[in-house]
């Protein structure tokens, strides 16, 4: 940390040294003002419709005219600049150079009026990847932002180079997201493992472009994806009752989720007891012989009216354990990904016999064949 010569401190390196770091955080504070002002004008041209004055699409591609920027920075800022018409609190943190532009975007995508204030108190010093976690926290998400996630879900592919390079881009939301971030870093981990032991080794993205390929060609490469597989992946949620659910390693979920992913897994129940931890056993809502017998009992189909599915099945109890439920065939049913998910998410009911149950919507009404898409409320 000292540059030391001969056991004294050398104080002209050291005062350099203090006197870059003060000169920077200078610099780095008054980019922040000159990056609010920019915004206050951007706001202001909105106000005037400058944009549209000037024949352009939108705000961002004026403010990326006039800047000579790139589209992508320009739509950022124009985009924070609206936002923080309702985030004084931010807006002044910006002002002042406690928060940079980075900062403020990344809280701006998720403060509200009601967390502004708090959110822009915390959000020093923090990387722009922590203060969503701080924010998701402090207003935990609910079924419909997480519905926003997946109707957001997508993968975009296209060959370039005369169709010798394949490149694409998407987005995953929540646990799909965990699942494919685990499988891919397990399969690179154990690639590199084997590259070290042959003095082969290569860049992390090679390692993860090849972990891909052998997901696709392990796990999807063969047959039509019906029957029963054991998930090589784990997701873990959190439930407590002073605290909102939460996915590990992706910070928190909106009950209605943390329901459904916990529907068809291992639950481990832990309790404070004095000073210690006491946890109880293990107990599994559906195991692999039971995802058999249901497979075989439905037919390897979707139970839910109307549907067809045979990919992506998985059990469901029709009373959950919560309210008593036990992982026996007389309460489990046979869903698809798809139709678990609008039971959770809708508060969908099925009850009856788990051979053929029966289904209703939050509101009592009963879901057939000739109506199997109910409309929740």
């Amino acid at each position: 940390m000292f540059a030391v010569s001969e056991g004294t401190v050398d104080q002209a390196l050291e005062r350099e040294r203090e006197a870059c770091r003060c000169e920077s955080r200078a610099i780095g504070a008054e980019q922040a003002r000159l990056a609010q002002r920019v915004t206050e004008l951007v706001r202001a041209a909105d106000d005037r419709g400058d944009w549209e004055a000037a024949g352009c699409s939108s705000s961002a591609q004026w403010l990326a005219q006039i800047s000579s920027s790139d589209y992508r920075t320009a739509q950022r800022i124009s985009r924070t600049s609206e936002a923080l018409r309702l985030l004084p609190a931010l807006d002044h943190a910006l002002s002042t150079g406690a928060l940079n532009l980075d900062q403020v975007v990344a809280a701006a995508e998720v403060a509200t009026p009601g967390t502004d204030a708090e959110l822009a108190r915390v959000a020093v010093g923090k990387a722009p990847g922590e203060i969503a976690l701080v924010a998701r926290s402090m207003v935990p998400p609910v079924v419909a932002d997480d519905q926003a996630l997946y109707a957001r879900r997508a993968l975009r592919m296209a060959w370039k180079g005369g169709g010798r390079e394949l490149v694409f881009s998407g987005s995953l939301p929540l646990e799909q997201g965990a699942v494919f971030e685990q499988a891919i870093r397990s399969i690179a981990k154990a690639q590199r493992a084997v590259d070290k032991q042959a003095g082969t080794m290569l860049e992390w993205q090679q390692s993860t472009a090849d972990a891909l390929v052998t997901l696709a060609q392990d796990g999807g490469g063969g047959g039509d994806g019906g029957g029963v597989r054991r998930n090589p992946t784990t997701l873990i949620v959190h439930l407590s009752e002073d605290a909102p659910p939460t996915l590990e390693g992706a910070g928190p979920i909106s009950v209605e989720t943390a329901e459904r992913l916990s529907c068809g897994a291992r639950r481990l129940v832990i309790q404070p007891w004095g000073r210690d931890l006491r946890h109880s056993r293990i107990r599994r809502c559906a195991s692999y012989p039971q995802m058999r017998a249901l497979h075989k009992r439905a037919g390897g189909r979707c139970q839910y009216p109307g549907c067809t599915a045979t990919r992506e099945l998985v059990g469901h109890h029709m009373l959950d354990e919560a309210r008593g439920g036990v992982a026996e065939l007389a309460n489990l049913i046979l869903l698809c990904s798809r139709h678990h998910k609008l039971l959770h998410d809708h508060h969908l009911h099925a009850t009856g016999n788990a051979e053929h149950p029966d289904f209703t919507d939050a509101d009592g009404r009963a879901i057939t064949t000739n109506q199997p898409h109910a409309p929740p409320h």
